[in-house]
């Protein structure tokens, strides 16, 4: 597998509007797969959750994670990158998660959502496959 820097070739699918498929491991050592919105930043993936989600309950027993991004034109073509969610940024305003929906629907988050607990997730990427 190879090593970051990101492959430029798939920069479409990381800065377009394509989700994520974040896959973590319960506390029964199950996988556990879910769509996300993410961002790419450097040479590192941000994502938004919820405190109240599996998905965060999983991070923080397990940091390992991988996320699989396919292309929707194209469904031969995907990236995948594994690696450790190294940072949980806890936020409870909408600065975050309003950049990742500014990416995905081109409009800020509910406002109403305002005052959930949420977390900011540094992944740092290991290694990288596509197709």
């Amino acid at each position: 597998m190879p090593k970051s820097p990101f492959p430029e070739e798939f920069a479409d699918l990381l800065d377009g509007r394509v989700l994520a498929h974040a896959a973590t491991v319960d506390a029964h050592g199950a996988p556990q797969v879910n769509p996300v919105w993410f961002l790419r930043e450097g040479d590192r993936i941000l994502i938004g959750v919820r405190e109240a989600t599996a998905k965060y309950r999983n991070l923080q027993s397990n940091p390992a994670i991988a996320i699989s991004i396919l292309d929707p034109g194209n469904p031969f073509r995907y990236l995948e990158l594994r690696g450790t969610i190294v940072e949980f940024h806890f936020y409870d305003d909408l600065s975050f998660v309003n950049r990742l929906a500014q990416k995905y629907t081109g409009k800020d988050y509910p406002p109403e959502t305002k005052g959930e607990s949420r977390y900011r997730l540094t992944m740092d990427v290991t290694s990288w496959t596509s197709h």
